[in-house]
């Protein structure tokens, strides 16, 4: 995520848990990446882009012996998800996805909900999330993406002169980005939900 982006997110942080918002709009996502993730026993989960902890806390729910933590680079975000954890057992760090300070090999589940877009360098994004899998560890994402390569540079485009820049991917291009990184992707559909833009994706990919 870039400086531009992280302060946007830091400001949203105090609206971001708004009801309406997170039944609408987050949910939907969380629901089906937790769909996928119910028949695995983890010992080790990295929510990447956690946000207020919303999907960090479900997590630590479903996966009571897995160390669970929640990774955003949003200060303001972390603030947020550590009120809602409080004496839960789920960790929080502050890191850019490209980076982060985790032994290589050692986690079997990484999440990531509606941040993807936002990364600067998603091709280092996705290498680091390989490296720090376990063999047959699983890679989770769920978030907005275009029809095709031409709508993911127009809408680059558009937001670069708005905004922190949208970098929302073709679901055909994500499959071709995280196999060049070394994963194997197994589930890919889209997820039906409330709203007037493109029903975002569901990605499962394997280490």
């Amino acid at each position: 995520m870039s400086g531009e982006a992280s302060g946007l997110f830091d400001r949203w942080s105090r609206t971001y848990d708004a009801a309406a918002l997170q039944r609408s709009t987050y949910r939907p996502l969380h629901d089906a990446v937790l769909g996928r993730l119910d028949h695995l026993e983890p010992g080790a989960v990295i929510d990447l882009g956690c946000g207020t902890g919303q999907l960090t806390a479900r997590l630590a729910a479903a996966f009571p012996g897995a160390r669970v933590v929640g990774a955003d680079l949003s200060s303001g975000m972390l603030t947020e998800a550590a009120d809602r954890l409080g004496s839960s057992a789920a960790g929080l760090v502050r890191a850019d996805a490209a980076r982060l300070p985790v032994r290589p090999g050692s986690v079997d589940v990484i999440t990531c909900v509606e941040s993807f877009h936002w990364y600067p360098d998603q091709g280092a994004a996705a290498r680091e999330v390989t490296a720090l899998l376990r063999p047959g560890g699983r890679f989770v994402m769920a978030s907005i993406a275009t029809v095709s390569s031409v709508g993911a540079q127009l809408l680059r485009r558009v937001s670069e002169r708005r905004g922190p820049t949208i970098r929302a991917l073709a679901p055909s291009d994500l499959r071709h980005l995280l196999t060049g990184a070394g994963l194997e992707v197994v589930h890919q559909r889209r997820i039906p939900r409330l709203g007037p833009l493109t029903w975002p994706v569901l990605t499962e990919a394997r280490r």
